[in-house]
């Protein structure tokens, strides 16, 4: 990416990775995307975007369905994969 001064870096999180909750340490620490996001602004200059995106949610694909198979039942109070997709593809472009 440097070579071109062009690309995108996206990551994903939940709120989780903003900030800590009780009973959660090991995933807010475990969670250190944003900070590492924040840390690769260092690129900007070389035309390299860097975002970390907040999903809050459960997102109605394959694993969801596969752990949690009632899951199907509820699909309209889940994030749509495909709207996911659509708005990381937004953000890449």
């Amino acid at each position: 990416m440097p070579p071109k001064k062009r690309g995108t870096i996206l990551f994903t999180g939940a709120s989780a990775s903003l900030r800590g909750r009780p009973n959660y340490a090991a995933l807010n620490s475990a969670k250190g995307l944003r900070t590492l996001a924040q840390a690769m602004k260092e690129y900007a200059e070389d035309g390299i975007h860097v975002g970390h995106v907040i999903v809050d949610g459960a997102i109605a694909g394959d694993k969801i369905f596969n752990r949690f198979p009632d899951a199907a039942s509820r699909e309209e109070s889940l994030i749509s994969i495909e709207a996911t997709v659509n708005a990381f593809a937004f953000l890449y472009g």
